[in-house]
């Protein structure tokens, strides 16, 4: 599938396929619903996504709905999640490399999430450190705030 969004291509035959989740349900219930995360050549990520009249997915079908596709465009952020929700640990660390090992939940208590939109050069340099030096990203900007702003 092919679609421009917001005057970007998401394009499902020249984008990078990194992981697939499905219901459960057959191809023709009408609950069906399955998702495929890509990348595209630019580094952004979206997710093709397919089911039934019941789904997230349907379209319209005269008066009615029916199965339908659709691509959503996703943050970086965003794609992590949906990784961590529908993808094992394998799949998760292949793409967004390892993150760090879980310490007491006191750490937990001190992050919040939040999204961001940086350079695609700036998230390109971001992966390719935590991926060298086994460090997640988030870790990088934490120090990389706290070391210019005195912290």
């Amino acid at each position: 599938m092919r679609k421009i969004i917001n005057g970007r291509t998401y394009n499902t035959e020249t984008s990078k396929e990194i992981g697939y989740w499905f219901n459960g349900l057959y191809s023709n219930d009408m609950g069906y619903c399955c998702e495929t995360l890509y990348r595209n050549t630019k580094g952004a990520y979206f997710i093709h996504g397919e089911g039934g009249a019941q789904s997230k997915y349907s379209a319209p079908a005269g008066d009615m709905r029916g199965p339908g596709e659709g691509i959503v465009p996703l943050t970086d952020e965003e794609a992590r999640e949906w990784a961590e929700k529908h993808l094992d640990a394998d799949e998760y660390e292949a793409e967004f490399g390892e993150p760090d090992e879980a310490e007491p939940t006191s750490d937990l208590v001190n992050r919040e999430r939040v999204n961001m939109t940086l350079s695609n050069e700036t998230i390109t340099l971001l992966r390719r450190l935590s991926a060298e030096l086994g460090v997640p990203v988030s870790r990088m900007v934490d120090k990389a705030v706290a070391k210019v702003y005195g912290e």
